[in-house]
């Protein structure tokens, strides 16, 4: 199996980043930025509809 990679950005602090769905929490749930602190739900921070989706799949 291999490891999908999200595409992530903050709009508080404009850094971009990747995570792994594990590392995630699922889509609804809150998210803190590693770099300013922001907190909003994770998929507000995922860059892209194909990242939401491999999110939501995963802890679907």
């Amino acid at each position: 199996m291999s490891v999908a990679w999200i595409p992530l950005s903050c709009t508080g602090c404009d850094k971009e980043w990747e995570g792994e769905p594990a590392s995630l929490p699922a889509p609804g749930n809150e998210f803190e930025c590693p770099y300013c602190g922001n907190r909003r739900p994770v998929a507000e921070f995922v860059k892209t509809k194909e990242g939401l989706t491999v999110l939501e799949e995963f802890h679907g």
